[in-house]
């Protein structure tokens, strides 16, 4: 039962939510002050119905859970929900941000959480200077392998580490830590000893801090969904935005070009790109393709996984970006014909290695794969594309750039947006509109242009 006690011209009801493991009583209250011009009839009635709904919050769990700290809090939220409902990406790195949000908010209430903590903590962001990836070089790294009297090629054997690598450092450049260790532990020293430890870039980029603010959003909403919290904070406040950059795309001619050089290429990089360019796939779309995804009777390719890549475990499947990524793409025969020669070519290599070729799949073989079958590392495609694209004479773009390439191609024909939509995976055709604005304007800016040569054709 709530017991009330009047203090000035506000009113405190206390309610008993049970015992603690102790035996000692556990007391609930909230303060409550009657709006000016009320009655003291108005008051009474007003405090009764008070009363109850605190009451009834309190037995129900409602109030007790406002009063947990968000840092409490959020780590339920990892466990009960992220860890089943996010992919494994998003999971991830919202984990890692919980290293600058605990500090900031963590120890506050549910229920205490203000527009104004976010937005002192989205300014502690901007100012952030630890930022940027850290990355370790050596100096003389020459000299020392000369000395050892040992080649590139045998030195990267030795220290279990790839030719490149080794290039790399001796270069000047910097490596991530799992390779400094590598090197260290094969000369016999501590990283500290060998290596120096820099960090590269700046400040945090207003993406990132939209990234942050999406993060502690997502928990504070399932908070106001299970009725924890009376409303979102998030929603009262505008994180930093984020500026949009037009992504450089290939024209006609250009792409023209490409699949001229394309031909010239082997047949797992014209297979490679081809499959990008006709389709537009993101690119963990594209390595997460099996062999079974391709129906070559009805010429539809079936987009059902993502492969993705995470430093310390590798390649690993993930599911696709939405439930409407999950998509069957209709490719033309000359695009079937390559995948038919790859996959010849792919079966022959497999077998001169026979046991030596990844079985980690064996049931579902990727499309493309290292030397050895093991999934393909999700930086190949660039680095091959940037190749392709300098021998052709063409502009550097990026892969995402080919996606969009594919989307515009589309707009110039005529295809509608909802066809374009579904093509992309996109979950919305509102998101084909949003991201591809100019090239539906260029497109409408023709089709009347059409239409009045047309009209002059019959007057």
């Amino acid at each position: 039962m709530a017991s009330v006690t009047k203090r000035g011209n506000r009113y405190r009801i206390r309610v008993s939510a049970g015992y603690d493991v102790e035996g000692n009583q556990i007391i609930k209250s909230k303060t409550w002050t009657p709006d000016s011009g009320m009655t003291k009839r108005q008051i009474v009635k007003e405090l009764e119905r008070q009363k109850v709904l605190f009451e009834d919050e309190v037995n129900a769990g409602i109030h007790t859970a406002g009063t947990i700290k968000f840092q409490t809090f959020a780590e339920q939220w990892f466990q009960d929900y992220a860890s089943s409902h996010l992919r494994k990406k998003t999971y991830d790195e919202y984990k890692k941000y919980t290293k600058r949000v605990y500090p900031a908010i963590g120890h506050i209430r549910l229920d205490h959480l203000r527009p104004q903590h976010l937005i002192k903590f989205y300014h502690q962001l901007q100012e952030t200077t630890d930022c940027g990836a850290i990355r370790y070089t050596i100096k003389d790294l020459r000299s020392t392998r000369n000395k050892m009297g040992l080649t590139i090629a045998q030195f990267a054997k030795m220290a279990h580490i790839g030719t490149g690598s080794v290039k790399s450092l001796e270069s000047g450049k910097g490596c991530q830590l799992k390779t400094a260790e590598k090197v260290a532990s094969f000369l016999g020293k501590p990283v500290e000893k060998v290596f120096k430890k820099e960090r590269t870039g700046g400040h945090l980029s207003p993406k990132t801090i939209f990234s942050y603010h999406a993060f502690i959003s997502s928990v504070l909403e399932s908070a106001y969904k299970w009725q924890l919290i009376d409303e979102n904070p998030c929603r009262r406040v505008d994180p930093p935005k984020v500026i949009k950059h037009d992504i450089r795309v290939l024209d006609d001619e250009e792409v023209a070009r490409l699949l001229i050089q394309l031909q010239k290429e082997s047949i797992e990089d014209q297979a490679l790109f081809m499959i990008t360019i006709y389709t537009g796939v993101r690119r963990g779309e594209l390595l997460g393709l099996e062999w079974e995804d391709i129906d070559f009777d009805s010429g539809v390719i079936s987009i059902c996984r993502t492969s993705q890549y995470k430093s310390g475990e590798g390649m690993y499947e993930d599911d696709t970006k939405t439930e409407r990524s999950k998509r069957s793409i209709h490719v033309p025969d000359s695009l079937l014909d390559i995948l038919r020669a790859y996959r010849a070519y792919q079966n022959e290599r497999r077998l001169s290695l026979g046991d030596q070729w990844f079985s980690g799949w064996a049931d579902h073989p990727r499309l493309f794969t290292s030397r050895n079958g093991s999934p393909m590392c999700s930086s190949i495609p660039l680095n091959r594309l940037k190749r392709i694209l300098n021998s052709a004479n063409l502009p550097q773009v990026s892969l995402h750039s080919l996606r969009h390439t594919n989307a515009s191609l589309l707009i110039e024909q005529g295809v509608n947006v909802r066809t374009v939509s579904s093509r992309l995976g996109h979950s919305q055709t509102s998101t084909t509109l949003n991201i591809y604005t100019h090239a539906f304007q260029s497109a409408d800016a023709s089709a009347a242009q059409a239409l009045e040569l047309s009209l002059k054709a019959h007057a």
